[in-house]
């Protein structure tokens, strides 16, 4: 697992090819938190502490780890805990979901728009999308559930290079689970 802070991103040459993802996370309303994603547009309060946005740009690394955008449906995986926006997440390990994991992706969309929706738009479509997908997934509504929404979504630099995917995976607020989340009813 690599861990690159937005600002020590290594210079990439023109071979190199890896996907770099910056995390945020929802947090305690009264917390610092808050105030970030307030200022990104993000304050859908049914969804406030269970949802957690991952931001997605483009740039490649290789070798460490699997990309998270070559993740498909039903993949567990492991990537380091989301603790502040701007953490910024290289790969993530793929586990068999027999295996602790503390992710599962459970659904993926292609965004239709013709031009980028702006950050803020993004993550609110990402965050919509997601959560209309849990229940069919999980067996049991979002709010009731012990289950966290993470999403995933292009930046504008991604976007500009093709990247249009909103991914969705399930997990816990901490500590990792065995076994998939489908139909847990949990």
């Amino acid at each position: 697992m690599n861990l690159i802070s937005t600002s020590s991103i290594p210079e990439q040459s023109e071979t190199q090819s890896a996907v770099r993802r910056r995390w945020a996370k929802m947090g305690d309303p009264r917390g610092v938190l808050w105030d970030q994603l307030i200022d990104r547009g993000v304050t859908k309060m049914s969804n406030l502490q269970r949802v957690a946005t991952v931001v997605l740009g483009m740039s490649f690394l290789a070798g460490c780890g699997s990309s998270i955008a070559s993740l498909e449906v039903g993949d567990c995986y492991n990537a380091p805990e989301i603790e502040y926006a701007g953490t910024t997440v290289s790969d993530v390990d793929v586990v068999d979901c027999s295996e602790p994991h503390r992710y599962e992706l459970f659904a993926i969309k292609e965004m239709t728009e013709s031009s980028y929706p702006g950050e803020s738009r993004a993550a609110d479509m990402a965050n919509d999308y997601c959560i209309s997908r849990f229940e069919s997934f999980v067996g049991m509504d979002y709010d009731s559930s012990i289950y966290y929404v993470f999403s995933v979504f292009p930046l504008s630099e991604s976007w500009s290079q093709g990247d249009r995917s909103i991914q969705c995976a399930v997990g816990l607020d901490s500590g990792t689970k065995v076994g998939s989340a489908r139909n847990a009813q949990s």
